[in-house]
């Protein structure tokens, strides 16, 4: 039965997105693809399930715009920063402040490109990792997949609960009431556009279904998935995994796109998601019928 479901969400979601105008080539692409494992032999069924699971993610992630306005909390602006400032002090001459607006102050062409391509790479990174799992060990991929879907589930909910004005919204627009009406910002990263002369960032973030969505960080989460995931395979793996998320998660805070507490929370958000649903898969596997 679960092939013929996931065969049907596929097709609906894209039924629904095609009816209201909202359909992108992304979306069809996912679509197609998702519906496409539901066919796949039955040897193959570890690669739906997966398939499932980040289809999921960039759903969760990309319908937030259709909900975010109606059901999220108070918007956290200057008193986040204050609270920033007391427990990751930076100072700029005789002035207190923040280490985003340190870095602003202090940027460099060399730190630039690096920050930008750690922040490019973050997702391909993930996905080289689920791929490698993927040909290597079929069980930990699918779940790395799952873990994907809690850790972007644990990050929705908190921009609902807890929406926060990341370091350059303050920086530009000040630390009183939010302006719901603030399209997106490259913050940092437009700096890497404007040195490689291309709009990747400006792109990327002009799309942002929720501006106030910093706390956690998900650029954080996300390599910390991947090093949870690739553990067991040597220290190798873990320095090579560990050494690029502690890049993430400075670029993160260089680039003013994170505070270094949104950067502890994407920490605890990839860790949360890892062990809750190996938890959930320790269960599963003493009830296999449910996975097919």
């Amino acid at each position: 039965m679960l092939p013929y479901f996931i065969a049907s969400i596929a097709l609906g979601h894209f039924v629904c997105l095609w009816s209201i105008g909202d359909l992108r080539w992304e979306h069809v692409a996912a679509d197609a693809l998702l519906f496409a494992t539901a066919f796949l032999p039955a040897k193959w069924r570890h690669f739906m399930r997966s398939a499932f699971a980040l289809w999921l993610s960039g759903m969760l992630f990309d319908t937030q715009r259709y909900f975010i306005e109606a059901l999220r909390g108070p918007i956290h602006t200057g008193d986040f920063w204050r609270l920033e400032q007391s427990w990751f002090p930076a100072m700029l001459g005789d002035k207190q402040t923040i280490w985003p607006e340190f870095f602003l102050k202090h940027s460099s062409a060399a730190l630039d490109l690096f920050c930008g391509f750690c922040y490019m790479a973050y997702l391909p990174a993930f996905f080289t990792i689920f791929i490698v799992l993927l040909w290597k060990t079929r069980p930990r991929a699918e779940l790395l997949a799952w873990a994907f879907l809690l850790t972007n589930t644990i990050g929705v909910i908190t921009y609902v609960v807890f929406p926060l004005a990341p370091p350059w919204y303050i920086l530009e627009y000040g630390p009183g009431p939010a302006q719901l009406s603030v399209p997106g910002s490259a913050a940092g990263a437009a700096r890497f556009d404007l040195l490689l002369g291309i709009s990747y960032f400006e792109q990327f973030y002009s799309r942002s279904p929720n501006v106030f969505g910093a706390m956690p960080s998900l650029h954080m989460a996300y390599p910390i998935l991947a090093t949870l995931a690739v553990w067991e395979r040597g220290w190798s793996w873990r320095l090579i995994c560990g050494l690029f998320a502690i890049s993430v998660g400075f670029s993160a805070v260089y680039l003013s796109h994170h505070y270094i507490l949104d950067v502890l929370a994407g920490v605890v958000a990839g860790v949360l998601g890892w062990y809750g649903v190996k938890l959930v898969s320790s269960f599963m596997q003493r009830r296999p019928g449910l996975l097919h």
